[in-house]
């Protein structure tokens, strides 16, 4: 008994050390998430009080806004104000609905085109299956802006200039490449024997596509969705060459808030208010989309 004493003794200790130490790094953990937050918050917070605060200058804006300042004219700014008389909108209410209009055509778009041809690529050989994707790789390589004087001389070529809407064939060409690849990565992970059942059964190719492809590769069509729909807010090259301020987005108007040479609309508030009312679509499909963003990474870092 005497000699078991100092072996308790010591599992005693060690087993005390353990929680003091595992209670260390959990205080540590907690630390670094709070800390994270509070970088990641604080500009929000700031961006709020901004734009509730009146005038149009940054300086001295207070981290918590100032109730006796209180004052929505930024607000009011962006839902009120027309450049033009009789306009249906707002300038920047406007602005936004076509970001909307080409950000959901986008992800129509971009999941159609990526879906079959990731289906095709994993479950097709055909000759020149891999310089295509090789090509893909290399296209990815170049960003589209690259390109930004041969887009605009075919754009003018064709009439396409100051048609919102069909920049969504720029975004969605330029999403297939990388698109391809993870799809066809999780399509190959789906056993070729569902198709040969289905096969035998009397579906079609197509069938097999729509019945049983599509449904099991939800997450990482999800994933590729929420992509799509976020890339065009903010994208301001592409629209501010190929179009007029009358077919303006969103974010050629912003960026008309923090010009100090355009003095009718320069109001960093005023952009304060209009960055908040943007990230609200954008907030909202994350929010709603989170599951598939999580699991399309993984399956796309696992499958590809």
């Amino acid at each position: 008994m005497s000699e078991n004493r100092p072996l308790t003794l010591v599992k005693g200790r060690q087993t005390q050390a353990a929680l003091m130490r595992n209670s260390i790094l959990r205080f540590l953990h907690y630390l670094w998430l709070t800390l994270t937050c509070l970088i990641i918050l604080v500009p929000i917070l700031w961006m709020i009080s901004a734009s509730l605060s009146k005038g149009k200058l940054l300086s001295g804006v207070p981290l918590i806004p100032d109730f006796s300042k209180f004052s929505l004219e930024h607000y009011e700014y962006l839902f009120t104000y027309k450049s033009q008389t009789g306009a249906q909108f707002s300038d920047f209410v406007s602005a936004f609905l076509r970001s909307l209009q080409i950000a959901v055509a986008n992800t129509f778009a971009v999941v159609l085109l990526t879906t079959i041809t990731g289906f095709v690529f994993s479950r097709f050989k055909f000759r020149g299956k891999k310089s295509i994707l090789v090509s893909f790789l290399l296209l990815q390589m170049f960003p589209s802006f690259m390109g930004m004087i041969a887009l605009f001389m075919i754009y003018r070529t064709f009439g396409w200039l100051n048609k919102p809407i069909l920049l969504t064939l720029i975004y969605a060409a330029g999403a297939i490449p990388y698109n391809t690849y993870l799809i066809r990565g999780y399509m190959r992970s789906i056993p070729l024997s569902i198709d040969e059942a289905a096969l035998i059964d009397g579906a079609s190719k197509t069938q097999v596509f729509t019945k049983i492809i599509l449904p099991l590769s939800t997450p990482i069509i999800g994933f590729i969705a929420v992509n799509a729909f976020m890339a065009p807010w903010m994208d301001y090259m592409l629209p501010n060459q190929l179009l007029n301020m009358q077919n303006q987005t969103v974010a050629i108007f912003l960026y008309r808030l923090t010009d100090p040479l355009i003095t009718l609309y320069y109001n960093p508030l005023n952009f304060m208010a209009g960055a908040l009312v943007l990230a609200t679509p954008i907030t909202i499909v994350q929010f709603y989309m989170q599951r598939f963003i999580v699991y399309g990474m993984a399956a796309g870092a696992e499958k590809g």
